[in-house]
């Protein structure tokens, strides 16, 4: 009945436009929010990716007993840890013959430890990673450019700690990281042209799950009292400022959905109003207010599901071929939605969630059940004498 109630053919052509606004409204409202969350939740894998795959899990620092050789041994003990790199770390003035004294972060390290914990060998865009010379470096790609370098230039450092063995330091390799703080502040340099290559700035630890990161810090701490950060930690802020924006843009996009929502309060009050002399028909052979009022609200759920449903299977759609959307919306406009130069990406990230999914299910069909009680209740408060007599 509640079906026959809001597809009748009989209904004014006003109240139809408004049911099927309201589908459509459900629909692209849920459609959209699925896909600007996948699309967010494949940029922020994207970026710990490049974050983890550039710096570390976990970072160990000097402890005042135990010597380096007793920290490898506790490392070496731990079943979560893959690898581990020493680095040496200074801020240092570098000089080409077009710029003199840029302050850069200079990271001293053996290159095969490095290569065995962090994924810089395959961010190399020429060169290799291979530290043959004490004097051999790597740069990244913004900071190649401000030096107007290359492989086999020599640049100089000021080593006004004393710290090198080598002031002229020969480029080996250029990477790109894809974070512009990275390619313009980072030097990787050979750790046999460090003269206290026996000391430490920290440990780099991989880990085989970097969602481990904290538990590990922890049981080093707990076990050792060895100082520890991790990746949680370090970059907790940025990580923080995206899932904020991830909820911002939830409360937006369900504001939407919550203004299709409340258009079937427009669409079955009409609908009340039309059917009046049916529902006191209805009445009047004995149908109680409550069934009355269920017939409603079952209206209001019929155009709930078939708007959320259409939505779904939109928001998959798009957010399964985004890519191809980005890529065609930027051939019809003639603009760049997504620079390789900013972005450092050659496709669309997206991850479609379950969570996300059901999340938006849930906050759409409570939406819509709010929306149908006031035209339900209405329906059944109808006095069955005064409507036939219309």
């Amino acid at each position: 009945m509640a079906y026959r109630f809001l597809f009748s053919r009989y209904n004014l052509s006003f109240i139809s436009i408004i049911s099927k606004v309201s589908i459509i409204g459900l629909m692209l409202g849920v459609g959209i929010l699925i896909t600007v969350l996948s699309v967010m939740n494949g940029f922020e894998k994207e970026l710990r990716d490049k974050i983890l795959g550039f710096t570390s899990h976990v970072n160990i620092y000097p402890h005042a007993t135990l010597k380096s050789d007793q920290i490898i041994s506790i490392i070496n003990s731990e079943d979560k840890v893959v690898s581990y790199s020493f680095i040496n770390r200074d801020e240092e003035l570098i000089s080409s013959d077009s710029v003199n004294n840029y302050p850069v972060i200079f990271n001293s390290v053996s290159s095969e430890q490095e290569k065995l914990t962090t994924n810089i060998s395959e961010m190399l865009v020429i060169g290799d990673f291979n530290f043959k010379t004490p004097s051999d470096v790597i740069i990244g790609t913004v900071l190649a450019d401000t030096l107007n370098v290359t492989v086999g230039d020599t640049i100089k450092i000021t080593n006004f700690k004393q710290n090198y063995k080598n002031d002229y330091l020969t480029i080996k390799g250029i990477f790109d990281s894809g974070i512009n703080e990275y390619n313009a502040r980072f030097i990787y340099g050979n750790n046999l042209n460090y003269i206290s290559a026996n000391k430490f700035s920290y440990i780099k630890l991989k880990l085989k799950d970097p969602l481990h990161a904290s538990y590990v810090s922890k049981q080093l701490f707990d076990s050792h009292t060895l100082i520890t950060s991790n990746w949680t930690e370090t970059h907790n802020a940025l990580f923080q400022a995206i899932n904020n924006e991830k909820r911002v843009m939830f409360i937006i996009l369900t504001l939407i959905i919550a203004i299709a929502a409340f258009n079937i309060i427009s669409s079955l009050s009409l609908l009340v109003m039309n059917k009046q002399r049916d529902i006191a028909i209805l009445m009047s052979v004995g149908l109680s207010n409550k069934t009355v009022s269920l017939i409603f609200l079952l209206q209001g759920m019929i155009i709930g599901v078939l708007g959320i449903s259409f939505g779904v299977i939109l928001g998959l759609l798009l957010s399964m071929n985004i890519n191809e959307i980005v890529v065609f919306a930027e051939r019809i406009f003639d603009i760049s939605l997504i620079s390789p130069d900013v972005y450092h990406l050659d496709k669309v990230p997206h991850i479609i969630l379950k969570s996300d999914i059901y999340n938006i299910i849930l906050i759409s069909s409570i939406l819509v059940i709010i929306s149908s009680i006031y035209p339900a209740i209405k329906a059944s408060r109808k006095i069955p004498i005064q409507s036939l007599n219309i």
